[in-house]
């Protein structure tokens, strides 16, 4: 029996670490600013998690609905043509 748990599209969910280096490929991103681009987006954390060194609990975001925004920002910017 598996403990991990999956998102929507059965990928794994992940902290809020992984979700802001899944976003920050061209440039680095911080979880602080992974959790700002997600509150503008109406994106929140679809589970919790124990934190390992005690305190607040781990946020678990689900890939998809992080694929999800990214493909309604790139719908919403205008695209360019060539002349």
């Amino acid at each position: 029996m598996s403990t991990t748990r999956t998102g929507r599209d059965g990928r794994p969910l992940v902290d809020t670490a992984m979700a802001a280096y899944s976003l920050g490929q061209d440039r680095r991103m911080t979880p602080k600013q992974f959790r700002d681009w997600a509150r503008r987006r109406h994106i929140t954390p679809v589970d919790t998690m124990p934190n390992p060194r005690r305190g607040q609990r781990l946020a678990l975001w689900d890939l998809a609905d992080i694929s999800d925004a990214v493909r309604a920002d790139e719908a919403k910017r205008p695209t360019s043509q060539a002349a």
